[in-house]
């Protein structure tokens, strides 16, 4: 038997534009995950 498609699901975060918007960008990306700020800060 074949598995065919006929549809794709395309996700994308992006990135962020400057420095500044590291830390809120990760904050969005990590949002529910348990990630200590400690960590992302690194």
């Amino acid at each position: 038997m074949s598995d065919t498609y006929d549809a794709l699901l395309f996700l994308s975060f992006g990135g962020p534009e400057s420095r500044d918007d590291v830390i809120p960008f990760l904050e969005n990306v990590l949002r529910g995950k348990n990630v200590p700020r400690e960590r992302m800060l690194e």
